[in-house]
């Protein structure tokens, strides 16, 4: 069973990344000249017993599921899972079933009335169903194996009235793009209009 805590243990930019509050498909977009989303499976499947614990369910069952891969200029950057059960996703999550290729975050950060718990970290080891089974959808997905055998991950539960969604994602790229795009940022800060002296 993975473990779950509020710590986060990475360390540099990439724990900066890991962290962050707000989209990290914006912060992406930043870094880079193009951004992308890959879907790699979307529908009913069985969840995982903590993503059960974690949308309020005394059992595991199936759920409605939608597995991601972010991609930056192309490059794979981020696995991404989001859970919720069947009946809310024809209900208040409805929306995530016709995302096709835009991200969750077009959901999660431009409509009113969703609240976001406090982000809860991870490493997936290399022994943990959870890391076999982003392991195989990357090298699916990609083609290529995972380079690292531990991986950090992050997940939080985004609530819509009482219906829980519970995002994970998992920082799985060797080599990306993990400079802060601080200056980018910046740039997006409103411009005041001047006002004569």
């Amino acid at each position: 069973m993975t473990a779950w805590s509020q710590r986060n243990v990475q360390r540099g930019n990439r724990k900066r990344w890991v962290g962050a509050a707000g989209s990290l498909s914006a912060r992406l977009a930043d870094v880079g000249q193009r951004f992308s989303v890959q879907v790699l499976s979307q529908g009913l499947q069985p969840l995982h017993p903590d993503e059960a614990r974690a949308l309020g369910l005394r059992r595991s069952r199936a759920g409605y599921v939608r597995e991601v891969l972010l991609r930056v200029d192309a490059t794979a950057v981020v696995f991404a899972r989001s859970v919720t059960t069947h009946p809310h996703s024809q209900g208040p999550w409805r929306a995530i079933r016709g995302l096709g290729t835009r991200p969750l975050a077009d959901v999660l950060f431009r409509q009113h009335a969703i609240a976001r718990s406090p982000l809860q970290f991870a490493s997936l080891r290399g022994a943990s169903p959870l890391h076999r089974h982003v392991a195989r959808a990357w090298q699916g997905a990609t083609g290529a194996a995972l380079a690292s055998r531990t991986l950090p991950a992050r997940r939080s539960v985004f609530t819509r009235g009482a219906a829980p969604l519970l995002v994970m994602e998992v920082f799985a790229a060797a080599q990306a793009p993990w400079g802060w795009p601080t200056t980018k940022w910046r740039r997006r800060a409103p411009v005041l209009p001047r006002t004569s002296a």
